[in-house]
């Protein structure tokens, strides 16, 4: 086979399943037909054909999907968080001198410098610092854990 040839015959089958999948579209959604009912005994004895199904409208539809939260949109009963309290400032001898912060919040480090030594050591998430321990640190502050409640310390302009 030429190639004109087999570039025909791949114009003519993608003719042929576009034409397929229109005929499809057309009489799935431009052109329903109603099913047939179901044929029974008892159908040859009744006197009226139960009522045609209303097609649904795209209204009826957008209202189904949005109230059976098929995307997950409403939260859980019972799930929602209350509002957090900003945390209390840190009541602490010590000074935020600078934060490097990464994307991955674990590799993220802090400048403490204690207030009566004047030493500065680095810390990261999870070190502990007098009593409290670091659980997070962002540009310009570090969150506290002391006696199970947080405190920010920031840095000082």
């Amino acid at each position: 086979m030429t190639e004109s040839g087999l570039k025909r015959l791949v114009a003519l089958t993608s003719a042929a399943a576009l034409a397929g999948a229109l005929w499809l579209v057309a009489h799935t959604f431009i052109f329903p037909t109603a099913p047939a009912p179901p044929v029974s005994s008892t159908a040859a004895t009744a006197t009226a054909p139960p009522p045609a199904a209303k097609p649904a409208t795209p209204a009826d539809l957008t209202r189904t999907i949005l109230s059976n939260d098929v995307f997950g949109l409403k939260p859980l009963p019972g799930s929602q968080d209350k509002p957090k309290e900003p945390p209390k400032p840190a009541e602490i001898d010590m000074e935020l001198a600078g934060t490097v912060v990464s994307a991955d919040g674990r590799l993220s480090s802090a400048f403490l410098r204690d207030k009566g030594t004047k030493v500065q050591k680095p810390y990261a998430v999870g070190a502990t610092v007098k009593d409290a321990r670091i659980k997070s640190i962002g540009r310009n502050f570090v969150i506290l854990e002391r006696q199970g409640r947080e405190e920010i310390l920031s840095m000082k302009p």
